[in-house]
């Protein structure tokens, strides 16, 4: 091993040029050696500083422009234990609590959050206070959510029933007078399993038809005698009509 000034030496190759010829080559060889000794002692290693393998645990990975080995089983363990939580995080969480926020709602990935949840869970294991007071400002959220997602359902039946209902009414005729009774008796047929949700758009023409079977737009036949209007004249000479001749009215 020896130091010699860059400057002097080049001086010195420069007036010496066979022996330039030859230490060149060797500058240049070490100088690549060196390079490639840079890093060995972390490349050797095959435990990290926690007993794990790295083996079975390490991985490479960019870290500030540059390749490092991380031990895969060390993350686990920080990311259960967690960070601590600092005082103005930690007064920000208590108001938020306090509001009535979940902890969901504030451990929760986003722009929003608050604390990552194993910070928060270290926080908590570690102050029995504070964990206290985390489960009684909590123990109505369960009840809460359960109520939450219960209304959320029925918000989405009656969603898909709105649409459903429109869906069928498109079916109809636009000129059919009675498309709201036809669309009712639809959905009566879908509650009590007689129709099928796939077979509505093949059916809807007999529920028309059976409608208005039900109710004649102008006259129907009842057994062998034909329904007539009241207000047809009577004779072909005169203005009396058959509703002059009813003796009772319609509810007596």
């Amino acid at each position: 091993m020896f130091g010699v000034n860059n400057k002097s030496l080049e001086i010195y190759l420069a007036a010496r040029p066979d022996y330039a010829q030859k230490a060149r080559p060797l500058i240049e060889a070490n100088v690549q050696a060196a390079r490639r000794r840079k890093g060995a002692r972390l490349r050797n290693k095959t435990h990290c500083v926690n007993g794990h393998s790295l083996a079975e645990h390490g991985r490479v990975a960019m870290h500030k422009g540059f390749a490092t080995r991380q031990c895969r089983a060390c993350e686990l363990m920080r990311a259960r234990r967690g960070d601590k939580m600092k005082p103005d995080v930690l007064i920000a969480v208590t108001a938020a609590l306090k509001k009535g926020l979940t902890i969901g709602a504030i451990t929760h990935t986003g722009p929003k959050r608050l604390v990552k949840h194993n910070t928060f869970a270290r926080y908590r294991r570690e102050n029995a206070e504070f964990d206290r007071f985390v489960v009684d400002l909590t123990k109505d959220n369960y009840r809460r959510g359960i109520l939450l997602r219960n209304q959320r359902a029925m918000n989405e039946v009656k969603r898909k029933e709105a649409n459903d209902y429109y869906k069928i009414r498109a079916m109809l005729p636009a000129n059919f007078p009675s498309r709201d009774d036809v669309v009712s008796n639809i959905f009566e047929a879908m509650l009590d399993g007689s129709l099928k949700r796939e077979d509505v758009r093949a059916r809807v023409q007999s529920f028309i038809t059976a409608h208005n079977r039900m109710f004649p737009a102008k006259y129907a036949k009842f057994g062998n005698s034909p329904l007539v209007s009241l207000d047809e004249v009577l004779f072909d000479d005169g203005t009396a009509t058959r509703g002059d001749t009813i003796s009772c009215g319609l509810w007596d």
